[in-house]
């Protein structure tokens, strides 16, 4: 980085460029980012509003209409933008908090979380450390099985990462389109006309991006720093328009800022998870701000609701606000599994109190302060100033450092070794175990170990669809000559989950079984909806193709599984239960009719995630679930679909619960990966259970 001038001073520059009128401090502003911090926040904590998480595209708004300004004003003053005063700048902002609670939040998920959800939130500390967290993100969200997944802590780094790897273009661009203004003597308004023309084409190619990412990479486009541009862009057109924007007449402009709020009121009601993002979905709230911004450029800005004294000083306090509060969420989440009205009262109490201590204590001082400035720019007053911010910032990384060290080097008791699971022969054997577990206080060697459940995948393949659908599924053809004894399984990821429970029950009796599921993509009559776009598109082929093997080999038994909860393209949510039972009614009578005998195994109850649950503060009681009542509705749909002539029902709650209790562990066993996936070990451990329900089906 240069300290030297980027753009040659020239004495044309202070005459024909004006100066952009409204780059001052604006308090509007300052409470429109306390509108944006809180809703972000309440969404986060609360779930309310639906829409709350617009509030990040708000901030980006500012943020490029901010930074811009501050540089157009630099160009405007001196003739030159430079670098290196520019990044200084940045660093002395961005950096210091977002590092205090980086390490923060590392030391403390290293003393609560196991195994694997320790090391991701080291890898994504690492990532957020250098402002890159948002691809991270979107790659690891392009995965199916992380789209359920424990969330992590510094998830909300993302945004940060953005803006930072905007501003690390921008500057450079608006150098060189201003620099080329002044070598063609076309300064000031024609220099402003340039930027602006340069920045809408920025802005349209970000949109038009935008589109065509959400299209086919819905969870990179809402990551990603390409799409997520003409956010930032539409900041600083704002900026490169404020001579424009100061001929607002006065009487205009409240109009101006109350129709934006407005406007960012509707989208935080209107906008849900469901929407298309951040096209056309931040459009809105973009444009809302935006409003808001342009009214109060160069005139009286005593907007109360965004004025006033505890609108400022929570906008003051923003950015701390931002950092912490996704953190405590989630760690405190964590550490207090059951505490479902606590968590949100102490992460809101606790992001109140980190926030408001940090930015008196470091953000606001480091930011006032001369570090990274040269000696000669600083006071003495300043340098000493410095020097002790300096010496406080290497205590506490020091502290930071031994932290971490004790906390890696000096483990806790946890359940990390494996244990050998007891082998069941009866439902009474296994109720008793489940009874065992239901009374525990303390937490026994388990197996798979819990610090590892994120390594677990499907084996061999399975659940990944069948070619030609799906273009690197399996080969799902049966060759010559035909197994004796076919049995095929379908469905979606519950499916696969059981796949060693149906191994273990029939391979030893000579059946061949062959899997034809596809994790995503239920067995259903019905478009349906994944948190994978390529999923919801492939699904309708693997489907045509899975019946087209069925109509083909007529199996001897067909075993399916899908997830209760699914969504329809056609009702844009979630299903009902009688869309659910139409789609399931169809599946059975139209497309499994050439299966000699078709049984359908019931989903696990869906319960508390032992990624999430099981950590080193929990203890077995923090991590029972209760079958809920809607599982339980399913359940007697489920049952009622599958009681007709050729087809059976097997009921799979009591392999998981007792008087609607279910332990996160049984017999040793962790009884499910996530919140619903069977672990393979559990599966092959409940494979007497299944030998004995299917006598009956087989003796038929």
């Amino acid at each position: 980085m240069s300290s030297g001038p980027l753009v040659t001073p020239d004495p044309r520059v202070a005459s024909r460029h004006p100066g952009t009128p409204g780059t001052g401090f604006r308090a509007d502003i300052q409470g429109l980012r306390a509108v944006a911090v809180v809703v972000v926040i309440l969404e986060h904590v609360l779930g309310w509003p639906a829409g709350g998480f617009v509030g990040v595209d708000v901030f980006f708004v500012i943020s490029g209409f901010l930074i811009t300004s501050l540089l157009l004003k630099e160009h405007d003053r001196t003739g030159r933008v430079s670098f290196a005063d520019f990044y200084r700048r940045r660093v002395r902002r961005i950096m210091p908090m977002a590092v205090l609670v980086l390490v923060c939040t590392y030391v403390a998920s290293s003393l609560l979380f196991l195994g694997d959800r320790f090391r991701s939130t080291a890898w994504d500390a690492l990532w957020a450390g250098l402002f890159a967290s948002n691809w991270r993100f979107a790659s690891v969200g392009t995965d199916y099985w992380q789209t359920d997944g424990p969330v992590s802590p510094l998830r909300h780094y993302w945004s940060l990462s953005v803006e930072e790897q905007f501003y690390l273009v921008w500057p450079l661009l608006l150098v060189l389109v201003l620099h080329a203004a002044v070598r063609w003597g076309r300064a000031g308004s024609a220099s402003q006309w340039a930027t602006g023309a340069v920045l809408g084409a920025v802005v349209v190619g970000s949109i038009v991006f935008a589109l065509w990412e959400v299209g086919h990479r819905p969870t990179v486009a809402y990551f990603s720093t390409f799409s997520r541009a003409w956010e930032l862009g539409v900041g600083a057109l704002l900026a490169v328009a404020t001579p424009l924007l100061a001929r607002i007449p006065a009487p205009a402009r409240p109009a101006y800022q109350w129709l934006g709020l407005t406007g960012l009121a509707v989208s935080l009601f209107t906008v849900s998870a469901q929407t298309p993002f951040p096209v056309p979905g931040a459009i809105l709230s973009v444009i809302s701000a935006a409003l808001v911004i342009a009214g109060g450029v160069g005139g009286q800005r005593l907007m109360f609701p965004l004025t006033n004294r505890a609108a400022r000083y929570v906008g003051d306090i923003s950015y701390s606000l931002y950092l912490w509060h996704f953190p405590l969420f989630v760690l405190i989440g964590a550490a207090l599994p059951a505490g479902r009205h606590t968590v949100p009262i102490l992460t809101l109490g606790g992001t109140a109190l980190l926030s408001v201590l940090s930015y008196h204590l470091v953000e606001d001082p480091i930011r006032r302060s001369s570090w990274l400035e040269g000696r000669r720019t600083a006071t003495p007053r300043r340098r000493t100033r410095t020097t002790l911010i300096r010496r406080a910032a290497g205590l506490t990384a020091l502290a930071a450092t031994v932290a971490v060290v004790a906390t890696v080097t000096v483990r806790t008791p946890s359940p990390e070794v494996a244990a050998h699971p007891v082998a069941i022969t009866s439902q009474d054997q296994l109720e008793a175990q489940i009874r065992t577990a239901l009374d525990v206080a303390e937490w026994p060697v388990l197996t798979p170990p819990p610090g590892k459940l994120d390594r677990l995948v499907f084996t061999d393949g399975d659940g990944r669809g069948c070619r030609p659908a799906v273009p690197d599924g399996n080969d799902c053809a049966v060759t010559a000559p035909r197994p004796r004894r076919l049995a095929v399984v379908v469905g979606d990821s519950i499916g696969a989950a059981w796949l060693p429970l149906v191994r273990a029950a029939l391979e030893p009796a000579g059946w061949v079984v062959r899997d034809l599921t596809y994790a995503g993509c239920p067995f259903l009559a019905a478009d349906t909806v994944s948190p994978i776009d390529d999923i919801t598109r492939s699904c309708p082929g693997h489907r045509e193709t899975v019946r087209t093997l069925v109509t083909k080999l007529e199996p001897e038994l067909v075993v399916v599984s899908n997830a209760y909860h699914q969504r329809f393209t056609k009702a844009g949510q979630r299903a009902s239960l009688t869309e659910w039972e139409q789609a399931t009614r169809t599946a059975r009578e139209r497309w499994l009719a050439a299966a000699g005998r078709i049984v359908a195994l019931q989903p696990p109850p869906v319960g508390l995630d032992p990624r999430t649950c099981i950590t080193r503060l929990s203890a077995p009681p923090d991590c029972i679930s209760t079958l809920s009542q809607e599982d339980q509705s399913y359940g007697r749909v489920d049952r009622r679909v599958w009681s007709a002539r050729g087809s059976w029902h097997i009921a799979t709650a009591d392999w998981f619960c007792v008087s609607e209790r279910c332990p996160i562990f049984v017999g040793g066993v962790v009884v499910r990966r996530d919140r619903n996936h069977v672990t393979a070990e559990y599966a092959r451990k409940l494979a007497p259970l299944l030998e004995e329900a299917l006598v009956p089906v087989l003796a038929d």
